[in-house]
C-alpha cells in the first residue's frame, strides 16, 4: 500500500490520559500511519514531578524509550532503578513496569513499541 508522507509539529498533537495519568502522552504515529504493522506506536510522554504511570505491560510489543529530560524511578517487575536525561530504556514485551517522575523539572520521553 502506498501512503503519503506526513509532517506536523508535536505542539499540534493533543495530550491524552495514559496509565491513570491525565495529559501525559502524545501519540505521534500509530500502525495506521505506517505501511509496516511491526510498529504499534511512536509516543511522547511527559510526567510532572511526583506523577507516575502505574503498573502496566505491553503484551506483544517490546518498548524502547529515550529520556529527553528529567529524572525519576523506573520499576520493572521487582527491580527499581533511577533514570535521567539521555538514558535509553529497552523494556521486553509482556513485562510489568511503571515510571515515577522526581526532580525539579518534568520528565519527557519518546517511546516506540515494536511487535515481537
Amino acid at each position: 500500500m502506498n501512503k503519503k508522507f506526513k509532517i506536523f509539529n508535536i505542539a499540534q498533537v493533543p495530550f491524552e490520559e495514559i496509565h491513570n495519568t491525565l495529559g501525559s502522552r502524545q501519540t505521534l504515529a500509530t500502525k495506521e500511519d505506517l505501511v509496516t504493522d511491526n510498529i504499534d506506536a511512536l509516543t511522547k510522554g511527559t510526567l510532572k514531578s511526583g506523577d507516575k504511570w502505574d503498573w502496566h505491560k505491553h503484551e506483544i510489543y517490546d518498548e524502547m524509550g529515550i529520556v529527553l529530560k528529567g529524572e525519576g524511578k523506573f520499576f520493572w517487575q521487582d527491580e527499581i532503578v533511577e533514570y535521567k536525561a539521555e538514558d535509553v530504556m529497552i523494556i521486553p514485551a509482556n513485562s510489568l513496569h511503571k515510571f515515577e517522575a522526581g526532580g525539579e523539572i518534568p520528565s519527557e520521553f519518546y517511546f516506540v513499541r515494536i511487535k515481537v
